[in-house]
């Protein structure tokens, strides 16, 4: 079987004519209806210019030599170009059967792994008659180690408030490490504070001191989470599987075969109190 299959790999791709049938492709007598990414101007796409070293490396990927292709693959995963770009090639069409599979698998890598930003914290919900997020425990190493304190409550990210964990993870793991985010924070203080500028009071003992803070976000990578494990818990996981999804379906041969890893049985989601973003 391994002899085989160095045999098969070592030979030049078929190319596959990829013919525009009423806006659908047509793969030899088969037809295949497309689905508009609804973020996506289609009409854009086809109508985008392609980069010159997009288009060298694109080349490469039908190319009979196995590690070029390999070489091409990882240029393209890494090359600091919107995935507009690629997507575009892939709408333009004219590839071969070989150069399709390895950008959608490009793409594929792209979304499901492109850096995500962390605070660095556990939490959970905020106590009834706060809308926000409760700090219940700050990670070595990152940025909520400089400026969060457990007990904390976030109030809002970038201007946006808050009012469950998925709120925090959804707007901190679409950002990048590096990337800068504000925040409104009630940082709790002793009962007997006086009055002032920024202190709050709730059901008359609770009494908080409003913080703004600004700071550049951690790595996703630091808290030693698989981006790709269980979506259960993390709507990033989600948004990004289902964007593969997506591009599958208009550009993969089939709409099922979109190679993401879904476990057959999903493991209990993880207790609010214990997530880490």
């Amino acid at each position: 079987m391994l002899a085989i299959g160095a045999v098969l790999m070592s030979l030049t791709p078929v190319a596959t004519a990829q013919v525009r049938v009423d806006g659908n492709v047509r793969f030899g007598n088969r037809v295949k209806k497309v689905r508009a990414l609804d973020d996506v101007n289609t009409k854009t796409l086809m109508q985008s210019a392609i980069p010159a070293q997009v288009a060298g490396l694109v080349d490469r990927l039908g190319s009979g030599d196995f590690q070029a292709r390999e070489d091409a693959t990882a240029s393209l995963r890494a090359m600091p170009v919107a995935d507009e770009i690629l997507m575009a090639v892939l709408e333009q069409g004219g590839l071969d059967e070989e150069q399709r599979n390895r950008m959608l698998g490009v793409l594929r890598w792209r979304v499901l792994y492109r850096p995500r930003g962390a605070v660095g914290i556990r939490m959970e919900p905020a106590a009834t008659g706060i809308r926000g997020v409760l700090v219940t425990e700050v990670i070595k190493d990152l940025p909520a180690e400089r400026v969060l304190r457990v007990g904390d409550v976030i109030l809002e990210i970038n201007g946006a408030g808050l009012a469950t964990s998925s709120d925090l993870i959804s707007k901190v793991q679409r950002l990048q490490p590096g990337d800068e985010i504000r925040m409104r924070v009630l940082r709790p203080v002793p009962a007997d504070t006086p009055d002032g500028p920024g202190i709050v009071r709730f059901d008359g003992d609770r009494t908080f001191q409003k913080v703004e803070a600004e700071f550049p976000l951690g790595s996703y990578e630091k808290l030693g989470n698989d981006p790709t494990a269980s979506a259960l818990g993390n709507p990033e996981t989600m948004r990004r599987r289902a964007r593969v999804e997506e591009i599958w379906a208009r550009w993969g041969t089939t709409a099922s075969s979109v190679g993401v890893a879904i476990p057959l049985v999903e493991t209990e989601a993880t207790p609010e109190a214990t997530k880490t973003r």
